[in-house]
């Protein structure tokens, strides 16, 4: 366990030296889970996408998850994850609402929690959002968004976690 925390932490401290901004996230799933969520964003990278998908900027995130069983406090599960999202601007100029969305993986510390049966460690991180920014001065954001974690059925049981969740990013 010490080494895998170590290995993260190392992951999320050197990815921390060029991201451009820094999360934070509430989390909560009707399975009566809920949980925070802090990473990092490297934005605007110099990718460009085929304008038939609608040019959107590309970003990459790395983030650790950390979720509680509401019934029970003490059962609880970590992920590290990392997400390429796309990012399309779909209204305002000076206080921009963007469309987000991206498939990337996540590394799991346990295959339980509650009731929910995961099977496997490694679970993709599918998302999607709206993000404001709510200032014109600031390029800080807020975003509302949705995330489901399956392991494709690599292996069975595949329950999946599903959280809706409230974030607040700031540049760095």
């Amino acid at each position: 366990m010490w080494l895998k925390t170590s290995l993260v932490v190392l992951i999320i401290s050197s990815f921390s030296s060029f991201a451009d901004e820094v999360h934070l996230t509430g989390a909560y799933s009707t399975d009566q889970l809920r949980g925070i969520r802090a990473g990092y964003r490297v934005t605007d990278l110099p990718i460009e996408l085929p304008e038939w998908i609608g040019s959107p900027t590309v970003h990459v995130e790395a983030a650790l998850n950390h979720w509680q069983d509401s019934n029970n406090t003490a059962d609880n599960i970590t992920a590290f994850s990392i997400s390429p999202i796309l990012s399309w601007k779909i209204a305002g100029t000076q206080r921009p609402l963007y469309f987000e969305a991206g498939i990337g993986g996540s590394y799991f510390d346990k295959t339980r929690i509650g009731n929910r049966r995961l099977s496997t460690q490694f679970q993709f991180e599918d998302r999607m959002s709206l993000s404001w920014q709510y200032d014109k001065s600031t390029p800080a954001h807020i975003s509302l968004g949705y995330t489901h974690y399956s392991n494709a059925d690599i292996k069975l049981p595949n329950d999946g976690l599903d959280f809706f969740w409230l974030s607040w990013a700031v540049p760095i």
